[in-house]
C-alpha cells in the first residue's frame, strides 16, 4: 500500500467503527491480530542485536511514575474516577503493535521490541503490587492474569517465530513480503476496537454520561501528550522519535481489561479513549513521512530533470 495512503486508511477505520458498533462482536479476533504483526515483525528481528539503552530505563521509570503521580494527583482533589482512570491510563506498556507500526514509519524496529520486552515484563512485575495500592483493597489472582496475558500475546509470537526460522531460514524475508497484510490487520484492529468503544459508550447500562465522557477523554489526551513528548525528550540523540514511540503507543487492551475487572467501566473510558489518540497521532505521522517522501521525490525528479537539460545542453554545443 502506498504510503500516502496509509493515514486515510487508519482514520477510515475509525469512521467504520463508529458506524458500526456491531464490529465488537468480533473483540474476539484482536489478540490474534496482535499475536500475527509480532509473529511478522519477529521472523525478521536479530535478537542478539538487541540492546537496553539507558533511556529504555527512563521510558520504563515513566510508564510506572506517570501511573502512580497521576493518580495521587486526582486523589489530593477526592476525584477517585479519574484517579483510577489516569492510573490504568498510563500503566499500559508498549503497544504490542508498536514494532509493527514502527517499520511503517521507517524507525529502529530493535529499538522499539527491546522498550516493548523491557516494559511489558516491567509492568508484569509491578503491578500485582500497584494493583492493590490503586485500588486500595487486596487483588487475588492479579499475577497470574498479567502473566497469562504476557504469555499468550506477546512469549507465544516470539516463540512461534524462532521455531519457524530455525526450521525455515529464509523465513525473515516474509516480514516485507508481508508488510501490507500486517499493515492491513493493524487497520482490521483499530476498527474493531472503535467499534467495541463506541458500543460500550453508547450502552445505556454502562452510565456513560456526556461529560464524564469528554472529562476523561481529556485526560487520556493529556497523558498521551505528555508520553509522546516527554518519550522523544528522554530518547538517545538517535533514538528520539523511537523512544517517543515506546512510550506513547501503549498496549490499551491490557489496560481496558484490567480497568474494567477490577474498577468499573467508566474507569475503562481512560484507556479505552486512549486508543483514539495514540493512533490519530500514529496517522499524523504516516501523513508527515508521506509528505516527506513526496517532497524527496520532486526533488529528485527535478534535480535529474535539471541534469538531462544540462547534459542536451552540453551535447548541443558540442
Amino acid at each position: 500500500m502506498a504510503s500516502s495512503l496509509r493515514p486515510l486508511a487508519l482514520l477510515g477505520a475509525f469512521v467504520v467503527g463508529y458506524l458500526f458498533p456491531q464490529g465488537a462482536a468480533l473483540a474476539w479476533a484482536i489478540p490474534w491480530f496482535v499475536r500475527f504483526m509480532l509473529f511478522a515483525v519477529f521472523l525478521k528481528l536479530e535478537f542478539p542485536k538487541l540492546r537496553l539503552r539507558r533511556s529504555h530505563w527512563a521510558i520504563l521509570a515513566l510508564n510506572l511514575g506517570f501511573a502512580v503521580v497521576g493518580c495521587e494527583l486526582f486523589r489530593l482533589f477526592d476525584a477517585e474516577t479519574f484517579a483510577l482512570a489516569a492510573f490504568f491510563t498510563a500503566i499500559a506498556p508498549t503497544a504490542t503493535a508498536a514494532p509493527a507500526v514502527g517499520g511503517f514509519l521507517k524507525r529502529d524496529v530493535e529499538y522499539i521490541v527491546a522498550g516493548l520486552l523491557l516494559t511489558t515484563f516491567g509492568v508484569a512485575v509491578a503491578l500485582p503490587t500497584l494493583l492493590p495500592w490503586a485500588l486500595g483493597k487486596p487483588v487475588s489472582g492479579a499475577f497470574l492474569d498479567v502473566a497469562a496475558n504476557v504469555g499468550s500475546v506477546v512469549v507465544a509470537p516470539i516463540v512461534a517465530a524462532r521455531i519457524v526460522r530455525a526450521l525455515y531460514p529464509a523465513s525473515q524475508g516474509w516480514t516485507a513480503r508481508l508488510k501490507n497484510v500486517t499493515f492491513g490487520a493493524w487497520v482490521a484492529m483499530v476498527t474493531i476496537i472503535a467499534a467495541k468503544a463506541t458500543a460500550f459508550i453508547a450502552d445505556p447500562a454502562n452510565g456513560v454520561r456526556p461529560t464524564i465522557l469528554l472529562e476523561i477523554g481529556a485526560l487520556s489526551l493529556v497523558v498521551c501528550v505528555l508520553n509522546f513528548g516527554l518519550g522523544y525528550l528522554v530518547g538517545e540523540r538517535d533514538f528520539r522519535p523511537e523512544s517517543s514511540q515506546t512510550l506513547g503507543q501503549k498496549n490499551t487492551g491490557a489496560a481496558i481489561y484490567f480497568a474494567a475487572l477490577y474498577a468499573d467501566p467508566i474507569v475503562a473510558l481512560g484507556p479505552t479513549l486512549y486508543v483514539l489518540w495514540h493512533n490519530l497521532c500514529n496517522a499524523l505521522q504516516l501523513q508527515a513521512l508521506a509528505t516527506k517522501e513526496r517532497k524527496a521525490e520532486r526533488g529528485a525528479a527535478v534535480k535529474n530533470d535539471a541534469v538531462s537539460q544540462t547534459e542536451q545542453n552540453v551535447n548541443q554545443n558540442i
